[in-house]
Parts: structure tokens; C-alpha cells; sequence
């Protein structure tokens, strides 16, 4: 079996920063079923244009594949943004694509690194429970938090919390968000 390439080794060096080096910024990825495509139920696109209507420059991208997540990995470590929100589907085990899933464990392999200094924010079904955060976190020594539903939720509701939340916290604070600020909110 032929060895893997990080994402630092697939990307020429002079576009990965160094990990330390952070704008507070939001940068989405969203991967959804068939059905979502269909409807145009896009939260993180909806997300991204409640970003912008607010003065931030978040950036967007749809996967519908595993395959596209290392290429995005270093898209994200390129923008050198702070937080990272992911909207998918997923299960107690699971993180859904439009094409399939991935396990959490292999979800943080692809991530792994990466995510020191940041917030993950993930808005799926289920994903925030401690079986996510280990898989996670056991790969990013040094990450901030992960805030994630643990039960099931709506696009809807989904995709009005979530603006409201990122509006709410940059509001108080354009520069950075606090462990408390997330907390209380």
C-alpha cells in the first residue's frame, strides 16, 4: 500500500502557513444527499450569504465526495481561517457525502493537524458526542473546541441557528471568540 500524503506534502509549502497564523473567519464546506440538491436546501450556502450581508468574507465549498476532502483541507489551511464549519449529514458513527459516508475516525485522520488553533463547528444530526470529539481532538492537540449537535435537527432550524449564532458572536466580538462568549450562547 503506497504511503499517504498530508496535505502539507500535496500543497507546494509556500501556500500552507504556518498552523499558528489565523484570521477569524469562517470557512464552510457542506456535502448533502441527492434529495437536499434537489430542494436547494443549502445551509452552509445560506450560511456563507448571512456571512457576507454581515461583513465577513466566509468561504464556501460543496463536496459530494471522501475524495475532495484533502484537497480542501489545504484550501483551508491556505486561507489560514479560524473557524471551520461543516454542514452534512450524519449518525452516531458516521459523516455523511453526497456519495457516501465516512467513519469519524477516518474523518479525523483527514484532518488531522490541522484543526490546532481553530474552532470546528459541525451542524449534522448527531455528530456531538463524545465518540466524535475523541476521534477529533485525539488528532489536533492544541484545538480550541467542537460545538455540534447531538441529537437530530432541521435545515431549517439548522441554518437559523447557526447564522444567529455566528451574527451574535462576532457582533460582541469580530476578533475572536471565547470558550464563554460559545457557552452562553
Amino acid at each position: 500500500m503506497p504511503k499517504r500524503q498530508s496535505t502539507k506534502e500535496l500543497l507546494a509549502p509556500q501556500v500552507v502557513p504556518e498552523i499558528q497564523n489565523t484570521r477569524p473567519e469562517v470557512f464552510i464546506l457542506e456535502s448533502l444527499n441527492k434529495d437536499d440538491e434537489k430542494h436547494r436546501r443549502f445551509e452552509g450556502r445560506i450560511l456563507s450569504d448571512m456571512l457576507h450581508l454581515c461583513g465577513k468574507n466566509p468561504k464556501y465549498y460543496y463536496f459530494q465526495t471522501e475524495k475532495e476532502l484533502p484537497h480542501l483541507v489545504g484550501l483551508f489551511r491556505e486561507s489560514q481561517y479560524r473557524y471551520l464549519h461543516i454542514s452534512s449529514h450524519a449518525s452516531i458513527t458516521e459523516i455523511g457525502t453526497t456519495e457516501g459516508s465516512l467513519t469519524y475516525e477516518r474523518f479525523a485522520q483527514i484532518f488531522e493537524g490541522h484543526l490546532k488553533l481553530r474552532r470546528l463547528f459541525f451542524s449534522a444530526c448527531e455528530v456531538g458526542n463524545s465518540n466524535f470529539v475523541k476521534a477529533v481532538s485525539s488528532k489536533n492537540k492544541g484545538m480550541h473546541s467542537i460545538v455540534a449537535p447531538a441529537e437530530a435537527i432541521q435545515f431549517d432550524y439548522a441554518a437559523a441557528l447557526w447564522s444567529a449564532f455566528y451574527i451574535s458572536m462576532f457582533g460582541a466580538n469580530e476578533n475572536s471568540m471565547k470558550r464563554t462568549d460559545i457557552e452562553m450562547r
